[in-house]
């Protein structure tokens, strides 16, 4: 009986080993050498080349169903709805938006499904007015049919607090 107790826990644990994080490092940067880290970080930097170039084609890495929270805290749900939101913002912008970002980081806390976190800044100018700035962003990555696809977004903008 207790081999047989240890037996499975063997499993178990081998089991939670090979769906779950890789032990030792937890996040990933750019070159970390992690293959699955490296391709959320490719399929990642597809969208953000997209949208730094001001167009809507970085919504192709997005699932049908996806959701996003935009800085606003407005909650979009579907890619039909994110194009159309998108479609109205890019309409009310005076100039092409500039966005960067940095510092990418990715989680995987599974072989199919990442987390990443992101350092991004937004020039943003509507009817003369400079909106935008410095925001943290997350995603959460699923790999469908061998492609990673974005499942759901959100960025917090920076506020910076007074200092003590």
């Amino acid at each position: 009986m207790k081999n047989l107790i240890y037996s499975l826990l063997a499993v178990v644990f081998f089991s939670i080993q090979l769906h779950g994080q890789a032990p030792g490092k937890v996040w990933y940067g750019k070159g970390s050498g992690n293959a699955q880290a490296e391709a959320v970080h490719k399929a990642l930097m597809s969208v953000v080349d997209d949208f730094a170039n001001g167009n809507s084609n970085g919504w192709k890495i997005y699932t049908d169903d996806a959701t996003e929270i935009d800085p606003n805290g407005n909650i979009t749900f579907g890619k039909k709805a994110m194009l159309d939101a998108w479609d109205a913002f890019m309409k009310m912008v005076d100039e092409k938006p500039k966005f960067t970002y940095s510092n990418v980081l990715v989680r995987m806390l599974t072989n199919d499904i990442a987390i990443a976190v992101f350092d991004t800044s937004a020039d943003i100018k509507i009817k003369g007015q400079q909106i935008g700035g410095k925001a943290k962003g997350s995603a959460v990555l699923r790999k469908h049919n061998g492609v990673w696809k974005i499942e759901f977004d959100q960025l917090t903008p920076e506020m910076p607090m007074p200092e003590n």
